[in-house]
C-alpha cells in the first residue's frame, strides 16, 4: 500500500480505512462510479471517497505513469487550503496496488457540515436570497480564477454553501481534476458555462463578474454563449458515445 496522512492522529485510521469504510452504519452520500461515505472515527465524521478500479489500461497507467484520483484530490486540496481556497481539509489518501497494477483508492477529507449546494440556488428561482448569494458566489469564483485555480469540474454539485450569519462561504468538492493555470477572457467564460443552461442567470453572472473584474460585459456575455454551446455540443456527443457503447454491449 501507498499511503500520505500528515496528521499521526489519524495514520491509523487512513491505513486501516476499508475496514472502518466497511462498517455498518455509515451514511452513503453518493453510490454510482465511485463511492462517498460519512465515516466516523474517535467521534468525529469525515468523508471517505473510495474511486472505482480503473479498466486495464488505465490500472497499468496510474500503477506506473500517472498519479491517482485519490492522490490527485489529496494534492490538489492541500494547495487550495494554501492558498486560502475553502475546500474539506484533507486527511489524506491510500492506494493498494498490485506488482504490476493499480487497484483501490480512497481520499479522506474531514465532514463539511454545509447547508446547501449552489445547485440548489440556480434551481429554485424563489431562493430565499437569491441574488445576494448568486453575487457572492460570483465573486468566490473570480477569487479562484485571479488565484490561477482552475476547476474542471465546477458544476453546480461540487460547489458547497454554508451560512453563517448573513455571509455565505463557499467551498469546492471533487477536486482531482484541476490545474493551476493564468486565466483569459474565454477561460473564465467556459468554466462558467458548467454552471446552468438557463440563460437569465448565465446573463446576470457574466455581467455581474465584468463588474467585479472589471472587464467588458458585452464581450464576456458573447464568450459565454459561445462555451455554452461548446458544452451543449460536447455533453451531447458525450450522450451519444454512451448509447453507443450500451449498444454494443
Amino acid at each position: 500500500m501507498t499511503y500520505e496522512v500528515p496528521n499521526e492522529r489519524e495514520k491509523d485510521f487512513v491505513r486501516n480505512i476499508k475496514i472502518y469504510f466497511n462498517q455498518k452504519g455509515n451514511h452513503t452520500l453518493y453510490n454510482k462510479r465511485n463511492i462517498v461515505k460519512i465515516v466516523k472515527f474517535e467521534g468525529k465524521k469525515y468523508v471517505v471517497k473510495s474511486f472505482k478500479t480503473p479498466h486495464f489500461l488505465n490500472q497499468i497507467v496510474y500503477r506506473f505513469f500517472r498519479d491517482s484520483k485519490a492522490k490527485r484530490s489529496f494534492v490538489n486540496s492541500t494547495k487550495l487550503a494554501n492558498l486560502g481556497i475553502n475546500t474539506p481539509e484533507p486527511i489524506g489518501f491510500i492506494e493498494f496496488p498490485t506488482r504490476l497494477r493499480f487497484k483501490e483508492s480512497f481520499y479522506i477529507s474531514e465532514f463539511f457540515d454545509f447547508d446547501f449546494e449552489i445547485r440548489a440556488v440556480l434551481a429554485d428561482k424563489e431562493f430565499e436570497d437569491r441574488e445576494n448569494i448568486l453575487k457572492r458566489f460570483i465573486e468566490y469564483t473570480y477569487k479562484l480564477h485571479q488565484k490561477k485555480v482552475h476547476h474542471i469540474d465546477y458544476s453546480p454539485g461540487n460547489i458547497l454553501v454554508k451560512k453563517v450569519g448573513s455571509f455565505y462561504s463557499f467551498s469546492i468538492i471533487d477536486v482531482n481534476r484541476m490545474e493551476f493555470v493564468e486565466f483569459d477572457d474565454d477561460l473564465r467564460m467556459q468554466n462558467l458555462a458548467k454552471l446552468s443552461n438557463d440563460r437569465e442567470d448565465n446573463e446576470f453572472m457574466a455581467k455581474y463578474y465584468a463588474q467585479i473584474a472589471k472587464l467588458d460585459k458585452t464581450s464576456l456575455i458573447s464568450k459565454l454563449n459561445t462555451a455554452l454551446k461548446k458544452q451543449k455540443k460536447y455533453l451531447s456527443n458525450k450522450k451519444r458515445l454512451k448509447k453507443l457503447k450500451s449498444k454494443k454491449s
